[in-house]
């Protein structure tokens, strides 16, 4: 992934989570550089909530009904060091794939130790997390933009 072209990647500048008002499946918008959006569904519940959390938001906390148990994103936001542990070690975040099988989208998650990238695919919403954890920047394939734009114009004209 690393020879990606710049130009075949587009840059996010804003995230939001939420679950989508209709049904409440768990949504991610990506808000492109270039005025588009990029969409995630059935993203884990926990992802959303975790990333309002972030925002600090606190529009979903009644889901929990009553838990207060820490979960992993806790932990991964709690203090500055963690935070800065990961911005040294975590280069970006590039949604660069989708499984056509199992109809889900890859990320690639470039860590860098000793001035080593290793790569490593991980579910785009739990690379997003960390990628806004860790303030380091996150690209959506430019192609993965214009088919589901493509489609979304396709499932417009089916209705």
């Amino acid at each position: 992934m690393s020879q990606d072209n710049s130009e075949e990647l587009i840059k996010v500048e804003k995230v939001e989570a939420f679950f989508y008002p209709i049904h409440g499946i768990p949504t991610m918008v990506l808000y492109l550089e270039d005025g588009r959006e990029f969409k995630m569904f059935q993203i884990p519940p926990e992802i959303v909530i975790a990333l309002n959390r972030l925002q600090e938001k606190r529009d979903y906390e009644e889901l929990l009904r009553g838990d207060k148990r820490e979960n992993i994103y806790d932990v991964l936001a709690f203090s500055s060091e963690i935070k800065d542990q990961l911005s040294k070690i975590i280069n970006r975040v590039v949604i660069n794939d989708v499984n056509e099988e199992y109809g889900v989208y890859i990320a690639t998650v470039e860590f860098k130790f000793d001035g080593v990238i290793i790569e490593k695919q991980l579910i785009p919403s739990h690379a997003v997390f960390l990628a806004i954890v860790s303030n380091r920047p996150i690209y959506v394939k430019k192609s993965l933009v214009d088919e589901q734009e493509k489609q979304e114009r396709k499932s417009g004209e089916d209705v």
